[in-house]
């Protein structure tokens, strides 16, 4: 056997609407993305990631932020990465869904192959 380097998630929280904004519950902690900041990660562009008290903790944006394909909404938060499908994100935001789950991206994990 040999070790590669290779990619792995975690379940790592609930990305959930609050108000017309999102709230991502990580670990016991929530985190914002404030409604006025919504529309900047609608088009392309970086939102603040805020905490309880409204202090910038991060920043999210949907990735990859030069393609018209989204795949995926992608959180920075004290140097880690979190990433919710933009298929879950699209459906919190517009309602069909209540709830969609938020996994942490471990890049350079080491798996047995």
């Amino acid at each position: 056997m040999r070790k590669a380097m290779g990619q792995t998630y975690s379940n790592a929280g609930i990305l959930k609407r609050a108000g017309k904004g999102l709230v991502m519950d990580i670990a016991g902690a929530e985190f914002f993305v404030l409604e006025e900041d919504l529309g900047a990660l609608m088009s392309d562009q970086r939102a603040d990631v805020v905490n309880t008290v409204g202090e910038a903790e991060g920043c999210a944006w949907l990735s990859p932020l030069v393609a018209h394909k989204k795949i995926d909404m992608t959180a920075l938060i004290d140097r880690h990465i979190y990433v919710v499908s933009y298929q879950g994100f699209g459906r919190v935001i517009g309602g069909d869904k209540r709830r969609e789950v938020i996994r942490e991206y471990h890049p350079g994990d080491h798996t047995m192959i």
